[in-house]
């Protein structure tokens, strides 16, 4: 027997098994002329737009958005969905059966079941049930075949409002992404209106955080989705991820917000959290709550327009404070510090001491630069030194100097006096430089550069070694600033130079026209003096 076979009466097909002939039929077919096959829709040509068609809804395939399995329980069967009914054993047949405009599922032979609004379990236990007492020895099996479209209508404030269709599986997250929606448009009140005059609330923004499906519903047939302007908001601050201002849901309360902003961080303090509401629209009250009564249900307050909620930080959570040593130790790097009890000393004995040719005498300590700002000293340092009194002088260069955070230390000073053990503090760098038996001459010489060190050499020597002065040297203001102190002193108050030690030497000053005229009028006067004493 060839071609499609119409599904016989019940009594044919009992007395089919009751004969032991078997009948095969595949994808047999009995569908309304206006439902479309199990396969892909196919594509027609554009409407124009005078036609009726080109006002029709915006059209989806139930074939694209299905990605996952329908929820039997959840499911509810409508007008369109296609079903396949099969049946094996002594008689073996497949029927597509659609849903038709009233909820009817007309199979020929055994007549209409009513399945429209019922679950897609309830629709398949009403047939199966009911054609199991008419059919012995067969085994019937009824599943969906395809999930029929439907349509809603978006409303409110949505970037292209009017009918869409979507597929019977779709949530309502589906219909509305964030890109649908315009400016200020309500995320966690948006209404779905029934065709029965129910109302349900959907809120995208909590599910989106928290991943609920019960704040994402299906959708029904002839949904309205209204989407509202958001006007009421609450607010989160301190130690959550994801702090700032929420809109306010339909049944919101410590708890929502506290999931809507990530939770409490782990450095967020348990004890002492506050609520500030607005008993009148301009009078806050303050109320006081901890966080682990909040997670069980002990205080859970519904919140309210307005409502700010602050949770504090844990003071020094985690906190660790860390020294870096470099240079010529056994084992550089980064290392923990007690507060307020790590000195210099412990630190270079846990990088298991010095190197042998490391320069104890200069080792170095840098502590990070201070961020606060002083105005007075912004204006002296915009000033020339001509400019400034000798008292702004001196507060300029006291300034400079509490500034400075670089620290020399002699380790063999240190190992005399413990009180020279500098305390660490976080964020420090010591630096143990390579001993160099050098000192450096830098400034007005004709070969500035390294110069090797010797002892009892003087300064005047280790000027010439670096070609002598240059034709604008002021040898008369050499200057040393010497290696371990880091202090600068003329070199007439040194009495050996030392290695790593710095020679400068300056620059002769220009004299202006005004000086040389200056001095010419002292002289002058001078000179007029003179004479006119010898006269007398």
């Amino acid at each position: 027997m060839s071609g499609r076979l119409r599904l016989v009466a019940p009594q044919a097909l009992a007395a089919l098994a009751a004969g032991g002939l078997i009948v095969t039929l595949a994808h047999a077919q009995a569908v309304a002329p206006s439902v479309p096959p199990a396969g892909p829709p196919t594509t027609s040509s554009p409407a124009s737009p005078s036609s009726p068609a080109s006002t029709a809804p915006r059209a989806a395939s139930s074939t694209e958005i299905v990605t996952v399995p329908v929820a039997p329980d959840l499911y509810v069967v409508g007008p369109g969905d296609l079903f396949q009914l099969t049946l094996s054993g002594r008689v073996s047949r497949t029927e597509i059966v659609p849903v038709g405009p009233e909820g009817g599922l007309l199979i020929p032979g055994a007549g209409l079941f009513q399945v429209g609004g019922l679950s897609l379990t309830e629709a398949r236990r009403t047939v199966v049930s009911r054609l199991e007492t008419e059919l012995r020895g067969v085994r019937i099996h009824l599943q969906l075949a395809r999930v029929r479209l439907m349509r809603v209508y978006l409303t409110g404030d949505v970037k292209d409002p009017g009918p869409t269709q979507v597929a019977a599986t779709s949530r309502l997250s589906e219909v509305l992404p964030a890109a649908a929606l315009l400016e200020g448009a309500s995320k966690r009140n948006v209404e779905l209106r029934r065709r029965d005059g129910t109302r349900v609330i959907g809120d995208l923004e909590l599910f989106n955080r928290t991943g609920s499906q019960a704040l994402n519903p299906f959708l029904q047939d002839g949904d309205i989705i209204h989407v509202p302007s958001a006007v009421r908001f609450i607010e989160v601050r301190g130690a959550v991820p994801r702090d700032g201002q929420f809109e306010l849901g339909p049944a919101d309360s410590l708890r929502t917000l506290l999931d809507l902003a990530g939770g409490p961080k782990p450095s967020a303090q348990a004890d002492g959290c506050l609520l500030v509401r607005f008993r009148t629209p301009t009078e806050p009250e303050s109320l006081w709550f901890q966080l682990p009564d909040v997670h069980a249900g002990k205080t859970n307050p519904p919140l309210r327009d307005g409502d700010h909620v602050f949770i504090f930080f844990t003071s020094r959570f985690h906190a660790l404070e860390e020294a870096s040593v470099y240079g010529e130790v056994q084992n550089p790097g980064v290392y923990p510090l007690v507060a307020g009890q790590s000195r210099l000393s412990h630190v270079i004995r846990a990088a298991h001491g010095f190197l042998p040719r490391a320069d104890l005498s200069t080792i170095r300590v840098f502590r990070g630069v201070r961020t606060e700002t002083d105005s007075e000293f912004e204006r002296l340092i915009k000033l020339s030194r001509t400019e400034m009194t000798d008292t702004e002088y001196e507060i300029l260069r006291a300034k400079l100097a509490a500034r400075r955070e670089d620290y020399r230390v002699d380790w063999f000073r240190l190992e005399q006096s413990p009180e020279l053990d500098l305390l660490l503090r976080d964020g420090d760098v010591v630096r143990v430089d390579p001993l160099f038996a050098s000192v450096r001459v830098e400034g007005e010489v004709r070969r500035p550069g390294i110069v090797e060190f010797e002892p009892r050499r003087s300064v005047e020597a280790y000027i010439r070694l670096a070609g002598g002065y240059s034709n604008r040297a002021a040898g008369s203001k050499v200057r040393i600033t010497r290696a371990v102190t880091g202090q600068s002193l003329r070199w007439k108050d040194v009495p050996e130079v030392a290695p790593g030690d710095l020679i400068w030497v300056p620059e002769r000053a220009d004299k202006t026209i005004w000086q040389h005229l200056g001095t010419l009028v002292t002289v002058t006067a001078q000179v007029a003096t003179i004479i006119i004493a010898v006269r007398r």
